[in-house]
């Protein structure tokens, strides 16, 4: 068994949520953190078994109800920009994962694999979201629902078991960068004591994580990136904290080595996520929904192709039609900020980027808010009361209509607010030429995105249609 590190931090600082001991058991104790673990790992083979020996979804309310309702998108939505990455502590594939690396043969992961889009790309954005646009209600399916989740963990299985480094997190898990770059917008922070790390060669911290990081370097880079927050190195070494911090504060300073990744993560999931939904879902519930250039096209797709009806082509296009507007809006963002300050395009897309991330993140706490009090309570309780054979049966705690649903609308706005002071304070770091005119096409992405906000919100009021979600 490893020595436990000599270091003893008798004093923490306010903000270090291991100095208050109801919150130090909760985020770091072995026993509480196993527990967590052992029941989210309970819940995903249950899930999993039940999904394929009840396939229906008149016999089978809780496989859906637990990935779709309790877990992706609300838990994950409602804790990454507040908590920071907690879904991934307490995940239970990263919870095994841990295990079966130590018994495997620790072979470095090849470079084909070694990508962090590959996870983004194939298993999110192609495997759930592609398939959402296109195929109306694949994932209320039970059995459509264990297939996909006993795919990614078989790979998760093998991945873990061959490679180092937690491997399948970092690259080919659908939600592991996904989860590590949304996180910089919560108020956590992972990092040591400095003053406790100056005699460290060979810091216990960074030997124990199983991600192979060093957390007392986090706070030099500005970047937990790929940290999962499994809390091995805080039980390697005292000197470890876990800080409240101001509210994206990592995003509101220099970022020594920027990740391409990172930012990607925030650009394609606002376009495929924010703005398909605000295309697709936003305003098919309006008398507009059937003079959107998506459903036209759509439309025409379908019947000149003779594609049959089960397949949404108008929802295929507005997803596309989103992507292909903010990837645009982004070109020339940066194109146009680059020629006003002379630097490359790449520097101004990786120090502009970051200002991106509370737009999809943020901006989604709206969606699972209203859906909350919609389904995902109910659908929650009366699935896992399904399985669990108990008598007890929850209605929604709102109806669709409800005045004080709409309160919860006013989150898109923070987020296009908060980015665009995120971009105001990058953009000082930068002190470029034209420092007005480099702010005001770098914030193309965000000014559009609340206008669109605001025009969904108006059609919505103004002209009241059928339900399409």
């Amino acid at each position: 068994m490893k020595a436990r590190s000599m270091h003893s931090i008798s004093v923490r600082s306010g903000n270090d949520l291991f100095g208050v001991p109801i919150l130090s058991f909760l985020f770091k104790n072995r026993i509480a953190l196993t527990s967590y673990r052992l029941l989210t790992l309970f819940l995903l083979v249950s899930a999993l078994i039940y999904g394929f020996v009840r396939p229906s979804p008149e016999e089978n309310p809780f496989t859906t109800a637990v990935f779709w309702s309790l877990f992706w998108p609300f838990f994950m939505v409602i804790t990454l920009p507040t908590l920071g990455n907690v879904f991934c502590m307490i995940c239970p594939l990263g919870f095994v994962g841990r295990y079966l690396q130590k018994a495997g043969p620790g072979r470095r992961i090849p470079k084909f694999l070694k990508n962090p889009y590959l996870g983004l790309i194939l298993f999110n954005i192609l495997g759930y979201w592609f398939m959402l646009y296109t195929f109306p209600g694949i994932w209320r399916n039970p059995l459509n629902t264990a297939v996909f989740f006993s795919i990614i963990l078989v790979i998760s299985l093998i991945v873990f078991y061959l490679f180092r480094g937690m491997a399948f997190c970092k690259y080919l898990c659908p939600i592991g960068s996904v989860n590590s770059a949304f996180a910089r917008v919560g108020f956590t922070w992972l990092s040591t004591y400095r003053e406790e790390c100056s005699g460290c060669r060979k810091p216990d911290c960074a030997l124990s994580c199983p991600y192979e990081l060093n957390p007392s370097r986090f706070d030099e880079r500005n970047s937990m990136a790929n940290c999962t927050l499994c809390m091995e190195c805080a039980h390697a070494c005292d000197a470890v904290r876990f800080e409240v911090r101001g509210w994206s504060s990592s995003l509101l300073n220099r970022i020594p080595r920027p990740e391409k990744w990172e930012v990607w993560s925030y650009i394609l999931l606002v376009g495929v996520i924010t703005f398909g939904m605000r295309f697709h879902h936003g305003l098919g519930r309006t008398q507009l929904a059937d003079y959107t250039p998506w459903h036209i096209t759509g439309s025409f797709l379908q019947s000149y192709l003779g594609i049959p009806e089960w397949i949404d082509v108008a929802g295929l296009t507005a997803m596309l039609m989103a992507l292909g507007t903010v990837l645009g809006v982004v070109y020339v963002s940066t194109t146009l900020a680059s020629r006003i300050s002379g630097m490359s395009r790449e520097k101004v897309f990786l120090e502009i980027g970051y200002a991106f991330a509370p737009l999809m993140i943020v901006g989604s706490l709206s969606h699972v808010l209203e859906f909350f009090f919609l389904h995902y309570y109910s659908d929650a309780v009366n699935g896992i009361s399904h399985f669990l054979g108990l008598n007890l049966r929850v209605e929604p705690l709102a109806h669709r209509g409800d005045w004080w649903l709409s309160l919860f609308k006013i989150f898109p706005l923070i987020g296009g607010l908060w980015s665009l002071y995120i971009l105001h304070r990058r953009v000082n770091l930068l002190n470029p030429p034209s420092k007005g005119r480099f702010y005001s096409v770098s914030a193309l992405l965000p000014f559009l995105y609340l206008f669109l906000w605001a025009f969904t919100t108006a059609a919505g009021f103004l002209f009241p249609g059928g339900h399409t979600h």
